[in-house]
C-alpha cells in the first residue's frame, strides 16, 4: 500500500511540474456579479477530445515468483544472477565493478518507440562508494549502444549528482548535470521521471526538474533499460507511457555570419555601431552595445536603438549581443528580462569584476567579458598576470584590450593562460585594423568592421593568424616515462608551450605527480596512491629508474622555462586544492599555473580557493548535426566554472569550434597520438593541442618578421624580402620570401604563387607570407607585419 500511495502522489506532482495537466479551470462560491437567474446551457461536447496516452508497460513486481524477472526482460551486460526480484522489488546488482555497469533491458515491444515517459520508483540499496551510480536508459539501440541515460549517484548532492549522458561508440558524453537536494538513502524511495519527445528530453527527481536538454536527431527511437555501476539498484515500480505532447522548445541561439576569409578560426568581428536592421538580420553579427539602467540600447557613437525587452518581444533582436553595463541597477533590471525571454546567448561587458561576478551569479548562463581598455595597463608580465586574474575573478573568459596592448607576445601570453583576447578600436585606419588582427586576437570590437572584412578576405586558405599552442601530455611519454621530471623537462626542451601533469594528495598531505589512482601500472609498487606517505612513494621507482615527483619539484625545475603547467586534478579529495594553492605560493608560480579536471567539484573548489586561476573542463563531447544543440551543450558544460572546453578530440568538429569562438569559448582537445589527425587540427586553428608527441611540432614555423620595415624594388621584377623565420622551438633563421599579400598599391601589379611584380612606379603596402607543408599534405601559412614598398 505504501508503494502504491507514494507512486500515485509522485506522479501527480511530476505531471503538474511537467505541464501534463492542462485543465486550468477553477470554481468559487463568492458572488462574481453574474445574474444567478440565468441558466447556464449544457456544455458542448468537445468534437476533438484529447487522445489518452497508451500505457506501454506497467510493472510493480508483486505477482512475480521470487527471483524471477518479468517476461521479456533480458540482461544486456552482466550475468543472470545480477538481476532478480525479491519481496516485490527488482534488483540490479552492479557492485562487482565500479566502472563497467551491468544492464537489464525491458521488453522488446519498447524498441520501436520514440516518444514516451518513464516513471521509476527506486532507491540505491547499496553503493561501493558515494560516487557510484544507477542509470535509467532510454532510446537504447538494438546492439545496446547508442543510448541516453539519466544517471543518479549515491551522493546525488554532488555537482554531477544527476546527469544526462549519451553513450556511443564506447565513449560517454555528458550533456548536462545537476545536483539534487539530498543523498540517496537506502531506506527511502524516490521517483525518477524521464519525458522524451522528438529531440527534447526532461529529467525529474521527485518532481524537481534536473535536466532540460536536447537529443541528437540521429538517435530518434529505442528501448528502455536499467543499469548499475558499483551499486545495487532497487526498483519497486516502473511505468512507461506514450508521450503525445511535445516539450516546449529551448531558447534560440544566434546564427552568426562568417566573413569571407581563408584564415583558420578567424577572429570574431563585433560591430560597435550597428543599425536597427543589423540587429534583426539573420544570420547575425556579434554586436557591441551600451545598456543603461532602463535597458535602453545605445551604440558607441551615442545612437539609441530601443529598449531591449521591446526589441526581443517584437522579434527585432536576432544578433549575438555584447552588452556593456556600468551599474548594479542595469544588472538588476536585466535579470528578469533574461529569465522572461530565456536570453542565454549574450555576453555582458564591464570594467568592474565585481559587477560581472554578481551578474554571473544571478544569470549563470550568460557570459562575461572584462574591459581593460581604460585600465592604463602595459605589456609588462605583472600587468598581464593581473589581466588574467581579474578576468577569472569576474567569472569571465574574454579580456578586451586597448590598441596599445595588441601585440603578439602580450596576446599570446594571455591566450596561453586560457584567456580569450579581444581588441577594441575606435575610428581606426586600415593599418591599425590590420595590425590588431595580425596580433592574433580572438576577436575585435570595432566601429569600422568593413576594414576587418577587407583584410580577412585577402588571406589565403589555412592562414594562421594565431599560433595553436602545444601541450605536452604527461610530458613526452612517447620518449620519456610519463609524469616524470625528465619527461616534463624534455617537453620544454622540444618547445612545448605547456606541460600537462596529473596530481594526487599523499596521506601526509604532499602533492605528487602521477596519473593513476593506484601505483600498479606505472611503478614497482601497488595500492592506492593516496594511502601512502611521501616517503613511501619516494621509495618506489617509475619505469626508466625515475622517482615519483612532487609538484614542488615540477615547479622548481620548470620555473625558468617558458612553459605553463596544465595541472589536472585527478584526486577526488577536495583538500588538494588548498594544498595546491600553498605550493603555488611557496614557489611563486602564479603566472605559470592552469588547473584542469574532469571533476566538477574540484573546479568549483578552485573558484572558491583560487578565483584568479584559469580552469579547463575536461569532457567527452560528441558533435551533433544541429549546431544549436552543440552550442547549448558546450555552454552548459563550461559556464558553471567559467572554464575553457577541453574535450576528447575524436568527436570535435572544426565547425563547432568556429561557431563557439564568437562566445569566447576556446578549445583544448586531448590526446593526439595520430600525427595526421594532429596536423589536421593544427591547420584548423585549434587553440591548443594536447599530445604525447610534442616532438612532432618542434620545427613548425610559427612566425615571420620582416628584417626591415620598408624595401625598394624595381618595376617588373619579382619582389623578395628578407624575413626572420621562428620555429615552435624558438629557433630563428633569416630567409628570403617571394610571397606576399598586397594590402594597398598605387601601382598595377600581378601576384601569383610564383612571384609578385609591380608593373610601374609607385608605393605599396604588403604582408610577407611563409607557407609550410605538413606530412599529411596540408599547407598552412603564417603572415608577417606590414612592409612598405617603394617601386622604382
Amino acid at each position: 500500500m505504501y508503494k502504491q500511495f507514494f507512486y500515485v502522489m509522485m506522479l501527480a506532482a511530476i505531471a503538474s511540474l511537467a505541464g501534463c495537466n492542462s485543465d486550468s479551470s477553477r470554481s468559487g462560491d463568492g458572488d462574481d456579479g453574474a445574474d444567478s437567474s440565468i441558466t447556464n446551457p449544457e456544455p458542448t461536447p468537445d468534437p476533438d477530445p484529447e487522445p489518452i496516452p497508451e500505457v506501454l508497460l506497467e510493472e510493480d513486481f508483486e505477482a512475480l515468483t521470487e527471483g524471477k524477472l518479468p517476461e521479456g526482460w533480458v540482461a544486456m551486460s552482466g550475468t543472470e544472477d545480477m538481476f532478480y526480484t525479491s519481496n516485490g522489488s527488482l534488483f540490479v546488482d552492479g557492485r562487482g565493478d565500479n566502472y563497467n555497469p551491468v544492464s537489464l533491458k525491458l521488453p522488446e515491444t519498447l524498441q520501436e518507440k520514440s516518444n514516451y515517459r518513464i516513471d521509476v520508483v527506486f532507491t540505491i540499496q547499496e553503493a561501493n562508494t558515494e560516487t557510484r551510480w544507477v542509470g535509467f536508459q532510454y532510446r537504447v539501440g538494438m546492439s545496446v549502444e547508442p543510448y541516453y541515460q539519466m544517471a543518479i549517484r549515491q551522493k546525488a548532492t554532488a555537482e554531477n549528482g544527476t546527469e544526462h549522458a549519451l553513450r556511443n561508440q564506447g565513449e560517454w558524453a555528458v550533456v548536462d548535470k545537476q545536483r539534487y537536494s539530498e543523498t540517496i538513502a537506502p531506506d527511502q524511495l524516490y521517483t525518477a521521471t524521464i519525458v522524451v519527445h522528438g529531440d527534447r528530453v526532461q529529467h525529474f527527481m521527485n518532481g524537481e526538474l534536473m535536466q532540460d536538454s536536447e537529443l541528437d536527431s540521429q538517435f530518434s527511437q529505442g528501448g528502455v533499460a536499467f543499469q548499475a555501476a558499483g551499486s545495487l539498484l532497487r526498483v519497486d515500480e516502473v511505468t512507461v507511457t506514450e508521450q503525445l505532447t511535445a516539450l516546449p522548445p529551448l531558447s534560440p541561439m544566434a546564427d552568426v555570419a562568417e566573413p569571407e576569409t581563408g584564415a583558420s578560426m578567424a577572429p570574431s568581428i563585433a560591430l560597435a555601431a550597428p543599425t536597427l536592421s543589423e540587429l534583426a538580420r539573420e544570420p547575425s553579427f556579434p554586436i557591441f552595445l551600451q545598456l543603461d539602467d532602463q535597458l535602453m540600447l545605445t551604440t558607441e557613437d551615442g545612437g539609441s536603438l530601443g529598449y531591449l525587452d521591446s526589441l526581443v518581444e517584437n522579434e527585432q533582436f536576432k544578433a549575438l549581443p555584447m552588452l556593456y553595463v556600468t551599474s548594479q541597477a542595469a544588472v538588476d533590471a536585466l535579470a528578469p528580462v533574461v529569465e522572461k525571454h530565456q536570453l542565454v546567448d549574450l555576453t555582458l561587458v564591464s570594467d568592474s569584476p565585481e559587477l560581472l561576478r554578481d551578474a554571473r551569479v544571478k544569470m549563470p548562463m550568460i557570459r562575461a567579458a572584462m574591459d581593460f581598455t581604460g585600465a592604463g595597463l602595459t605589456a609588462a608580465p605583472t600587468d598581464l598576470l593581473s589581466i588574467t586574474q581579474e578576468t577569472n575573478q569576474a567569472k569571465a573568459k574574454i579580456a578586451i584590450l586597448p590598441a596599445s596592448l595588441l601585440e603578439k607576445s602580450a596576446v599570446a601570453y594571455l591566450q596561453n593562460r586560457l584567456v580569450s583576447v579581444w581588441g577594441k578600436l575606435a575610428a581606426p585606419n586600415s593599418e591599425q585594423t590590420t595590425d590588431a588582427l595580425l596580433s592574433g586576437v580572438n576577436g575585435l570590437v570595432t566601429d569600422s568592421p568593413e576594414q576587418a572584412y577587407e583584410f580577412l578576405a585577402k588571406l589565403p586558405e589555412n592562414t594562421l593568424l594565431r599560433k595553436p599552442l602545444i601541450i605536452g601530455h604527461r610530458g613526452v611519454p612517447s620518449l620519456v616515462a610519463e609524469n616524470t621530471l625528465a619527461g616534463a623537462l624534455k617537453a620544454a626542451e622540444l618547445g612545448a608551450d605547456a606541460v600537462e601533469s596529473d596530481i594526487y594528495l599523499t596521506k601526509d598531505n604532499h602533492i605528487v605527480v602521477i596519473h593513476d589512482s593506484t601505483l600498479d601500472r606505472t611503478t614497482d609498487g601497488t595500492g592506492p596512491v593516496e594511502d601512502k606517505t611521501l616517503d613511501e612513494l619516494k621509495a618506489l621507482t617509475v619505469e626508466g629508474a625515475h622517482a615519483i615527483p612532487t609538484l614542488d619539484e615540477f615547479f622548481t625545475a620548470l620555473k625558468e622555462k617558458k612553459v605553463v603547467h596544465f595541472i589536472e586534478i585527478k584526486s577526488g579529495n577536495l583538500e588538494i586544492v588548498e594544498h595546491l594553492k600553498q605550493a603555488i605560493d611557496r614557489n611563486d608560480v602564479w603566472d605559470q599555473v592552469i588547473v584542469i579536471s574532469f571533476n566538477s567539484d574540484q573546479l568549483l573548489k578552485l573558484q572558491e580557493v583560487m578565483p584568479g586561476v584559469s580552469g579547463g573542463f575536461l569532457a567527452v563531447f560528441v558533435t551533433d548535426s544541429n549546431m544549436t544543440k552543440n552550442l547549448r551543450q558546450i555552454l552548459k558544460a563550461t559556464q558553471l566554472y567559467s572554464s575553457t572546453f577541453n574535450p576528447y578530440y575524436k568527436y570535435l568538429s572544426p565547425s563547432v569550434m568556429e561557431a563557439s569562438k564568437h562566445r569566447g569559448t576556446t578549445f583544448w582537445p586531448w590526446t593526439f597520438r595520430d600525427q595526421s589527425e594532429a596536423e589536421s587540427y593544427y591547420v584548423a586553428g585549434t587553440h591548443g593541442l594536447t599530445t604525447d608527441y610534442a616532438q612532432w611540432f618542434t620545427d613548425y614555423p610559427v612566425s615571420i618578421d620582416p628584417v626591415a620595415s620598408d624595401i625598394s624594388v624595381a618595376s617588373n621584377a619579382g619582389v623578395t624580402a628578407a624575413v626572420t623565420l621562428t620555429s615552435q622551438l624558438g629557433v630563428t633563421e633569416t630567409i628570403e620570401t617571394n610571397r606576399f599579400i598586397v594590402l594597398a598599391s598605387t601601382a598595377d601589379y600581378t601576384n601569383d604563387s610564383a612571384s609578385l611584380k609591380f608593373t610601374g612606379p609607385g608605393t605599396a603596402t604588403v604582408l610577407p607570407v611563409y607557407e609550410y607543408t605538413l606530412d599529411n599534405g596540408a599547407t598552412y601559412r603564417v603572415i608577417g607585419a606590414r612592409l612598405a614598398v617603394t617601386i622604382n
